[in-house]
């Protein structure tokens, strides 16, 4: 074995280290848990690693919508940060609003008919008891009564498919399960749906009054709308500090102005005083006031938190 056989790839054959770690590959193993045989789990040694690799092309644009992913031509902003184009996000909540409705409707349609069944149901038992105490005053015995009431499902045959001789007992839904009467249904309940409209990014309620205007200073005063050919730093600045806004320069929102800076403009500038100098005159500002905006990350590890990024649980999105 050479001095370094492990990594040795000048060489026209695999080695056996190199065959083990195709063999158990990170596609194959290590992402699934690891490949476990008789010699142990093999987790660590196909090749790969276990971290995610994000880079900038996974990552949305700071001034983009983070439904329909290009830049807001009218922008507003949730007190969490999260970014919105006004259009799509109106249309968002209508569809949502009809969803919901709908699902509402489904769901009590169901509780109807499970309340219809369980009276019918209550009913037919109450019947089954008052005949069986009118035939007890009559004087019949067991055998009498299952003679006047067969077993339900002793039937000959059902739309061309019949039952064994001897499947006519109470066990013929066990051994004669292909008869149509015979046949286990699945029955799916709906949950009662949260009528509550939520964002599908934080999953908190989603409501047009806590939708607040952004406003981006474009870097090309003679720019109206939003040059989507253009990088996200040569779109808009700081009106501050008068630095391109990225995800590697991130941003805040001054709910009075309803300006966007950068939150190196907030630390250095804004935190001095707490006062908005873009109304007149300055507004006193709160904490809940400087809404910073939600930053995916740049595809840097330093820069990027993949536990954010991370997908817990699936939202319902409806249509833009």
């Amino acid at each position: 074995m050479g001095k370094h056989s492990k990594n040795n790839n000048d060489r026209a054959f695999f080695s056996y280290h190199e065959r083990k770690a195709a063999a158990y590959g990170r596609h194959s193993s290590g992402l699934l848990g690891g490949h476990n045989n008789a010699t142990g789990n093999f987790v660590d040694t196909g090749w790969g690693s276990h971290t995610r690799t994000l880079d900038s092309d996974a990552m949305k644009d700071i001034d983009g919508c983070s439904l329909s992913l290009q830049p807001c031509v009218e922008p507003v902003v949730t007190p969490q940060g999260v970014l919105y184009d006004k259009q799509v996000v109106f249309e968002y909540i209508l569809d949502r609003k009809k969803d919901l409705e709908r699902e509402l409707k489904a769901w009590e349609a169901q509780q109807a008919n499970l309340a219809e069944s369980t009276l019918s149901e209550a009913q037919k038992a109450q019947e089954a008891r008052i005949e069986e105490f009118v035939a007890r005053q009559e004087g019949l015995s067991q055998s009498e009564l299952d003679a006047r009431h067969p077993q339900k499902g002793a039937v000959a045959s059902t739309m061309g498919r019949s039952l064994l001789e001897s499947d006519q007992g109470k066990h013929a839904a066990d051994t004669s399960f292909w008869v149509p009467q015979h046949t286990p249904e699945a029955k799916q309940l709906l949950s009662k749906p949260d009528m509550t409209v939520r964002c599908p990014i934080t999953s908190q309620p989603l409501r047009l009054k806590q939708l607040f205007p952004a406003k981006f200073t474009p870097a090309d005063r003679a720019d109206a709308k939003p040059d989507v050919a253009k990088k996200a730093n040569d779109r808009y600045i700081c009106p501050l500090t008068k630095k391109g806004l990225s995800n590697i320069n991130p941003a805040a929102v001054l709910r009075p102005s309803g300006q966007v800076v950068s939150v190196q403009a907030v630390e250095r500038i804004i935190k001095k005083d707490m006062l908005d100098p873009f109304t007149d005159p300055p507004t006193q500002l709160r904490e809940k006031d400087i809404i910073k905006l939600r930053n995916e990350g740049t595809g840097f590890a330093a820069r990027t938190d993949e536990k954010a990024l991370k997908v817990t649980a699936s939202t319902v999105v409806g249509r833009f």
